[in-house]
């Protein structure tokens, strides 16, 4: 017989059962460093005393149950149609999901990106739950919005499945929020972030002495092309005399073994205590993604900071935003901008010790959880989620857009925190007209 749940739980390809063993025995999942979601998640329904189905779509099929829980890795059928194959396999994987729920009946069903396409939420509303979104990934590259017939016939299809589908929007940055708010207008945002076990950060590491060489540069996370890895590889052939690491894997990662030049080190995936070894060896930190893909914060970079390593990224990625003072922005999509930093810093000890203690200055906010995952699900439950913690979508502060890329800071630009400020500098040393 099914068992009725308060909360059906969806997420994306990771291994979700293998989640929930880490958290049963109490420890963090050895391959992240920051808290996993699923984590937190798991400990917002123990603490709350709530019953629920958690589901991931890892290839690796599994199911455990337990007294107050069920947790599954229920892989998506592939289908390998031109054209539709991808829409086809979302959208039974929606049906499937709509199907569990009406057998287990949910109060809420909270989704993540990348589960199904959005549009096909309006069948999970059919179940009865309240849908809850959670906004990991923007739904567009930030700074990129798609403009074709495609993207403009969906347009009213999800500004109605976010007005009417849609209980409550949980969103990883505010640059998620507002492009809710361009999609919806006004409906409820929460804006989270991710966490860290504060027992792994709590003393910050000796910054990296910048004239210890050789230079060292250093890419953490999937090794894919819209991740930028072959960016990367263009940077070192232009900086011949820095070493870089990719750390990772992907399906990228033997074609990027083989471009890879003398320079170029590439570790694949890494344990926990393996990966933050690496980024103690760094000076600075890389996240090149590009503007094919819809990067929801990047905690990669929040890691490199905690550990005192600056940041070398552009205005796609939203990390840039709320930890502006220790990162330097490139142009997006362009490996010579990106190399001219890195080669910045390398050049200018001053400048990079200037990042370093900006970054020292971040710490203490991205430790501070009060607004962490698990915080904000405690708080939506306990309706906890008016004034304090979440704005409207409209309220969110707007980010400057950048289309002349005049985020590419240079040196002119030293020390700039956004685009605008940017466009201040160059002002005042004449490189651009003012108003």
């Amino acid at each position: 017989m099914t068992q009725h749940r308060d909360v059906l739980y969806c997420e994306g390809p990771g291994d979700i059962v293998a989640a929930y063993a880490s958290w049963k025995r109490g420890i963090d999942h050895l391959s992240e460093t920051s808290l996993t979601y699923s984590g937190q998640f798991f400990e917002y329904c123990r603490l709350e005393k709530l019953t629920f189905h958690a589901v991931s779509y890892c290839d690796r099929a599994e199911t455990v149950v337990d007294e107050t829980c069920t947790v599954s890795n229920l892989p998506r059928q592939k289908l390998r149609i031109p054209k539709i194959g991808y829409e086809l396999t979302v959208f039974l994987y929606a049906l499937r999901l709509l199907m569990l729920a009406l057998r287990e009946r949910p109060k809420t069903i909270y989704i993540d990106s990348g589960v199904t396409d959005w549009a096909y939420l309006a069948l999970l509303w059919l179940s009865g739950a309240k849908i809850v979104v959670i906004l990991h990934n923007t739904v567009w590259p930030e700074g990129f919005r798609p403009t074709g017939i495609g993207a403009k016939l969906r347009r009213p299809v999800f500004r109605f499945v976010w007005q009417h589908c849609i209980w409550h929007t949980l969103a990883v940055s505010a640059a998620c929020g507002r492009q809710v708010a361009a999609i919806a207008g006004n409906v409820p945002v929460t804006v989270f972030k991710a966490s860290y076990p504060v027992a792994s950060f709590q003393e910050a590491p000796v910054p990296k002495d910048h004239a210890s060489g050789p230079f060292r540069v250093m890419f953490a996370g999937r090794v894919e092309e819209n991740k930028g890895v072959f960016d990367i590889l263009m940077m070192a052939e232009k900086l011949p005399h820095i070493e870089f690491t990719l750390c990772g894997d992907g399906y990228a990662l033997d074609e990027v073994r083989r471009q890879a030049g003398s320079n170029v080190t590439i570790t694949g995936r890494l344990n926990r205590a393996e990966l933050v070894a690496r980024y103690l060896e760094t000076h600075i930190v890389i996240v090149p993604t590009r503007s094919t893909f819809a990067e929801g914060f990047a905690k990669v970079a929040a890691e490199a900071i905690l550990l005192l390593r600056p940041v070398v990224t552009s205005p796609v990625v939203p990390a840039s935003e709320t930890l502006a003072g220790a990162i330097m922005l490139a142009r997006t999509d362009d490996a010579r901008s990106y190399a001219e930093l890195i080669g910045e810093i390398q050049m200018d000890e001053q400048l990079y010790l200037r990042l370093v203690a900006n970054a020292r200055s971040l710490r203490p906010s991205i430790l501070d959880d009060s607004t962490a995952f698990l915080a904000v699900l405690r708080a939506t439950t306990h309706g906890r989620v008016g004034y304090q913690m979440t704005k409207r979508a409209h309220d969110l502060p707007p980010r400057h857009e950048d289309p002349a890329g005049l985020a590419h800071v240079g040196r002119a630009g030293m020390g700039a925190r956004t685009p605008g400020q940017v466009e201040g500098y160059r002002q005042r040393a004449g490189e651009v007209p003012s108003d």
